[in-house]
């Protein structure tokens, strides 16, 4: 075949302008993975951390505060003296004969006589089970589907779940742990596996919303969950009906993410041209398995001060907000004296406020850095500041200024808090995703290991601490997690990063160039997007690729670059 000789006419070639196709649109594919991902989200952490006010209705109070006085002779005799039971609709109301040698009881109707220390070996075994398997959970997700590995996680949850009611009457605390402890095997692979997915559908662009949203299926499940669990308690069903519920509904949420999720653009068969042709040209396509001959700069993440303050950020954050998860509805009951409807109002509608700042903290982030008003390093400091110092404030206000005579301020210093803490995803977990997205499956287990010790350490602390479960032990947690919280920010606001790290793009360049001396594609897959028609397909005709008819009249520049991705994407299957 002969090539004209004479000089190539020189002309500018830019990227054809792919119109961007809407996240929040109807038919718009990555918003339906995105509302899967915070579904599954929800349900597994209502699965997780209904435990909670469930344990407060599993309990028997007045045995319990029975076994635990000093003087049990005594008790036969003038029982009304030690203790004054609050009737459920007092809500706040302190003991009505202002009797200080008495202590006040609020019963749920229990049957259950599990001592403290029990219960807080309870709510701690899915971190145990989770310190286990999140390391593990990269290579698994590296090497399998993200979309199966999570669909196995949630398995173990449902089934934990649905047996715990049969365990806890006929075996007692114990064998609770064990089976919580399993399903910590399972949440090991739950963060990771939803990163991985989202890190593929979403470009960087649009990070902050996508994670803002995904990341509301943990205010879904306090909002919506605590009320129904509450609901359920008081009802003649009982608190084991409130496991049923929950596995139910995980496993109707189970079905339809394996009938239509998938972990990236690519496999969808369901899907817009517009968006598809956005997403290809905006969202870097990775392989669902890594090339095993990969290696992964561990020395340079674990040294990078940006990780490391993310790492800060996760344990911490963490810690506070299991002790809100797993204890307020213990505060709210045994300090507050609040009902079991009450308690189940107080401690969802502070996450309802938490749900709506996260998402309209996350769009405005989202629309400032594509804007360019804002760049993602001070992006991810903004939002993580106002998350530590405003939680830090209003916990200092909640120690000094609340107790059992005025529960409705609480409950609005409360709602404060989880309000600035909604901007938390725009921030840690923003550069999580941020800082090098190669390496997200792995950096995210790294991360949710810091994460489960913060979840793991936060039982051991409150056992340390509160021991009466009095208003002033629960003024020094307030004050301790304020503490962190300060400690945390400042860390934050100097090592803290929004921006692709240099340890990042050098391994990608490597690999690229070790690929390149693997393979012939490899040489198209690496020309520039302004190379001129010749040279394009002069070095296509030089690799000698079989039944592949180039013309240079006729085909276009789009075609052109549309060969090119087409020629990468195949290169990435060798």
């Amino acid at each position: 075949m002969a090539l004209d000789t004479k000089p190539p006419v020189k002309r500018a070639v830019s990227r054809p302008d792919v119109k961007k196709f809407p996240f929040f649109h109807p038919f718009s594919r990555r918003l339906h993975i995105c509302l899967l991902c915070m579904a599954g989200f929800c349900c597994t952490t209502f699965m997780r951390m209904h435990i909670a006010i469930t344990m407060t209705c599993m309990i028997n109070s007045t045995a319990l505060a029975l076994e635990n006085t000093v003087f049990p002779e005594a008790i036969d005799s003038n029982t009304s003296s030690i203790f004054e039971e609050v009737e459920l609709v007092s809500n706040g109301a302190c003991s009505s004969a202002n009797d200080n040698n008495k202590k006040v009881v609020v019963d749920y109707g229990g049957q259950l006589v599990w001592n403290s220390q029990e219960q807080n070996l309870i709510f701690s075994g899915t971190f145990w089970g989770s310190i286990i398997t999140v390391l593990p959970s990269m290579f698994f997700i590296n090497r399998y589907s993200p979309r199966y590995v999570l669909q196995a996680a949630v398995g173990c949850y449902i089934l934990m779940t649905a047996i715990t009611p049969y365990v806890a009457t006929h075996f007692g605390p114990y064998p609770v742990f064990i089976s919580r402890v399993i399903m910590g095997l399972g949440e090991g692979f739950i963060l990771p596996a939803n990163n991985a997915i989202l890190a593929n559908w979403f470009p960087s662009a649009e990070r902050s919303t996508a994670i803002s949203l995904f990341t509301t299926g943990n205010q879904m499940a306090g909002a919506g969950g605590n009320p129904v669990a509450a609901s359920l308690c008081a009802s003649s069903f009982g608190w084991p009906s409130i496991f049923y519920f929950a596995s139910i509904v995980s496993t109707i949420w189970s079905v339809c993410w394996f009938l239509t999720a998938s972990n990236q653009p690519s496999k969808c068969k369901v899907m817009t041209k517009m968006e598809r042709d956005y997403l290809d040209a905006n969202v870097v396509r990775r392989s669902n398995k890594t090339n095993r001959s990969l290696v992964v700069p561990y020395a340079k993440i674990l040294k990078s001060p940006a990780f490391l303050a993310q790492l800060l950020c996760q344990f911490v954050i963490n810690s506070i907000v299991t002790l809100l998860q797993i204890y307020l509805p213990n505060y709210f009951k045994d300090v507050l004296h609040l009902g079991v409807i009450a308690n189940g109002t107080y401690t969802s509608i502070p996450n309802i406020v938490n749900f709506a700042l996260k998402i309209v903290w996350g769009i405005a982030i989202d629309k400032a850095k594509e804007n360019k008003t804002i760049s993602g390093t001070f992006a991810v400091k903004l939002s993580q500041s106002i998350a530590n110092f405003g939680g830090a404030l209003f916990m200092i206000l909640i120690t000094f200024y609340v107790d059992c005579t005025n529960p409705t301020l609480g409950f609005l210093f409360f709602c404060m808090m989880y309000g600035c803490m909604g901007t938390l995803v725009s921030g840690f977990y923003t550069s999580l995703l941020s800082l090098a997205p190669k390496y997200t499956a792995t950096m995210s287990s790294i991360s949710v290991f810091c994460a489960m010790m913060g979840r793991l350490s936060t039982p051991a602390i409150v056992g340390l601490i509160k021991k009466e479960n009095t208003l002033s032990e629960w003024q020094t947690l307030f004050l301790v997690c304020a503490a962190a919280n300060i400690v945390c920010g400042v860390v934050f606001l100097l090592f803290g990063s929004g921006e692709l790290q240099e340890w990042g793009e050098e391994d990608e360049v490597k690999e690229t160039k070790a690929f390149g001396e693997k393979t012939p594609l490899a040489s198209i897959q690496n020309l520039r997007a302004d190379s001129e028609d010749n040279d394009v397909f002069q070095s296509a005709l030089d690799m000698d690729i079989p039944e592949i008819q180039l013309n240079e009249i006729t085909l276009t520049t789009e075609e052109r670059q549309r060969f090119q991705r087409r020629i990468r994407e195949d290169s990435m299957c060798l």
